[in-house]
């Protein structure tokens, strides 16, 4: 990790500043980030305890997606809290965040291509559902691609792993730990030939033009068409549900208030899924746009190019939150399931108060009554005691 030659050099603060870039990025990293990332991964916990309790294909993916975003706001806790002065200057920190920020970084890519995917299922499935509703869909069928979603995703963004290489060095002593990374593909330290061979980085190039057409192109294109289509659909449905609403005039009330609340149900949760395509597609489409910029011989170095950058990351972060608040938005079922959880929750933690006082009230009544026994028993041996005393006492005196 470290070589001799850096023992007897020490690095200024100014060398050592491992925090964001601008002050508008540390101050994101500091305040709206964490925030953000809080109420994302309360809100997608939230979504969980709902969606577990009902088995269905779209619900699988659902549940995929929620993982995923969790797991992606707790991936970059760390990338917040080097921000704050007590973790960056905190040598055990620096070095567990130097070890780990790549690594980190891959597994949150990975997390992204879970959540892309697992969109554009959800959307399939929605649109399908409308379209032709008495066809089954088997939950074994949905669960062999949410495996092969996992698989083909972690295999497509593997490469994200070691497409940095970032030196960890020991300064001034053992007193200074500092690391800089270097993409594998891009000029070296100190102007030093490449050490990679020619192979390796045709592989990595070849691995990235992969990730950004399977992962993000073709998702978010995706994407787009099938929300079209689903919100056009949703219109004809509607149509299509009013002339079936006036042609029951004539029919009974129980038949006509059975169509009325499947329509009713068959809205909401069309409306919901298509708040989440949509949310994910506004929030995220920057992000691509700049993923695919990067590729290209644009300069990276220009205030505008970094102010998009961070614009867009923003974006990808409070698309990760919104999700709870679409549903509870969107779905007043979410929103009565919501609070009932939370009322079993409370009405079975105040329970386990109210038996922990009894049994704690049967303990002192218990306690109270030994120890009046006791007592009882103490003040009579002390009487008998003071009797004896006294009939002594008189005694010696006749």
């Amino acid at each position: 990790m470290s070589s001799n030659q850096f023992q007897n050099i020490c690095l200024t603060p100014e060398q050592l500043n491992v925090f964001a870039g601008s002050n508008t990025e540390l101050y994101l990293q500091r305040y709206l980030f964490p925030v953000l990332s809080f109420f994302g991964i309360v809100g997608n916990a939230l979504n969980l305890t709902v969606l577990l309790r009902r088995t269905s294909s779209q619900n699988l993916f659902l549940t995929t997606m929620a993982i995923s975003d969790i797991c992606f706001l707790i991936l970059i806790i760390p990338n917040q809290l080097i921000n704050y002065s007590f973790f960056h200057e905190n040598d055990t920190f620096r070095i567990f965040f130097y070890y780990t920020r790549q690594h980190l970084r891959g597994l949150c890519n990975f997390a992204s291509a879970l959540t892309s995917w697992s969109m554009v299922f959800i959307c399939f499935y929605r649109l399908l559902g409308i379209r032709k509703p008495l066809l089954p869909m088997a939950f074994k069928k949905s669960l062999l691609i949410n495996i092969v979603i996992f698989i083909s995703s972690g295999l497509i963004t593997f490469y994200t792993h070691i497409e940095y290489s970032c030196p960890i060095r020991i300064f001034c002593q053992g007193k200074q730990v500092y690391s800089q990374c270097r993409n594998v593909r891009g000029p070296w330290f100190k102007n030093l030939p490449n050490p990679h061979s020619s192979l390796f980085i045709t592989i990595i190039d070849a691995a990235n033009i992969i990730n950004v057409v399977v992962i993000i192109l073709i998702p978010i294109i995706t994407l787009i068409v099938l929300n079209v289509f689903l919100l056009l659909t949703l219109k004809k449905r509607r149509i299509t549900w009013k002339l079936l609403n006036d042609n029951l005039n004539n029919n009974t009330r129980a038949s006509k208030t059975d169509l009325l609340r499947f329509q009713n149900i068959e809205n909401r949760v069309t409306i919901t899924v298509a708040l989440i395509v949509s949310s994910f597609i506004f929030t995220n489409l920057p992000s691509a746009v700049m993923t695919i910029t990067k590729m290209t011989n644009i300069s990276q170095n220009s205030d505008y190019f970094k102010m998009f950058d961070l614009l867009a990351n923003t974006l990808v972060i409070i698309g990760k939150t919104c999700n709870f608040f679409w549903f509870c938005m969107s779905s007043k079922n979410f929103r009565r399931k919501i609070f009932a959880l939370c009322q079993k929750k409370i009405h079975g933690r105040m329970d386990n108060i109210t038996l922990n006082l009894l049994d704690t009230k049967i303990e002192v009544s218990k306690i109270k009554r030994i120890s009046k026994f006791f007592s009882k028993e103490y003040n009579d041996k002390q009487k008998k005691s003071t009797s004896d005393v006294c009939t002594d006492i008189c005694l010696n005196h006749d």
